[in-house]
């Protein structure tokens, strides 16, 4: 008799869920509990990957979320500001049915189940190592050859589109794709409050410091490891328009 090898376990399977308190209310937060997946949703949902920067009397209306994956960037923004409108962008098909259950849950909550790029085409998306928050355009030590085709869309027709002229918060976190989709945000850069960018080399942190200089300033930042962190940027003009982030600043004139 023929052994027959062990199938690999899916992405999707064995789902658990996290209950999310709020002012607004809970929330069920659904993900599959596979290998760390569970580790990597616990920390954003703790707000230690994308950490809320207090600005009183700041009100936010508007949530993008570039890479929404499973939705636990949404949630966590959704437990803090109940009231904004948040549009989801994700391409992986496993990974949009968490996330449309999941923001299902908020206020008000679009999802779109494609990917933002610099050009609208179609692409194949490789499957992560051991779990979908590794998903990537581009092939890397945390992908498998496994792919499916994603059908992508330039960031900032799809925003001309959506008619969002201003936006409260942005976050880009898509594995290797961040600095394509921030190029084609780049003549509105300066209408969005807050940005949320993971790099995925110091390359492309380089490139985006560059692009951000003259709009934004660096708010938080967190290296993870060599070529892999997460940085905060806030809008130069909230600098003025709330005196109170700039109560750190040392002044030597």
């Amino acid at each position: 008799m023929t052994a027959v090898p062990p199938q690999p376990q899916s992405h999707y399977d064995n789902t658990s869920t996290i209950q999310v308190d709020a002012k607004s209310g809970s929330f069920q937060f659904q993900y599959p509990d596979v290998a760390n997946t569970g580790q990597h949703v616990r920390r954003i949902l703790a707000g230690k990957d994308y950490p809320v920067l207090p600005i009183p009397g700041y009100s936010v209306e508007t949530v993008v979320d570039v890479g929404a994956n499973l939705g636990a960037f949404t949630i966590f923004m959704a437990a803090h500001f109940s009231d904004a409108r948040f549009y989801c962008f994700e391409p992986s098909l496993g990974a949009v049915e968490f996330l449309r259950r999941n923001v299902a849950q908020t206020h008000s909550a679009e999802v779109f189940p494609i990917g933002l790029f610099s050009e609208d085409t179609s692409m194949s998306l490789f499957e992560g190592a051991s779990q979908c928050l590794q998903n990537s355009l581009y092939n890397s030590a945390e992908t498998s050859e496994t792919t499916q085709t994603v059908e992508l869309r330039h960031a900032g027709r799809m925003m001309k589109e959506l008619k969002l002229d201003h936006i409260s918060i942005l976050k880009v976190d898509t594995e290797g794709a961040e600095l394509p989709v921030l190029k084609a945000l780049q003549a509105r850069l300066s209408d969005i409050d807050q940005i949320y960018l993971e790099y995925h080399s110091e390359d492309d942190r380089r490139e985006i410091e560059k692009m951000l200089a003259e709009s934004h300033v660096l708010a938080g930042a967190n290296a993870k490891h060599v070529h892999r962190g997460t940085n905060q940027y806030i809008r130069v003009e909230l600098l003025t328009d709330y005196p109170v982030l700039n109560t750190l600043r040392v002044d030597r004139s």
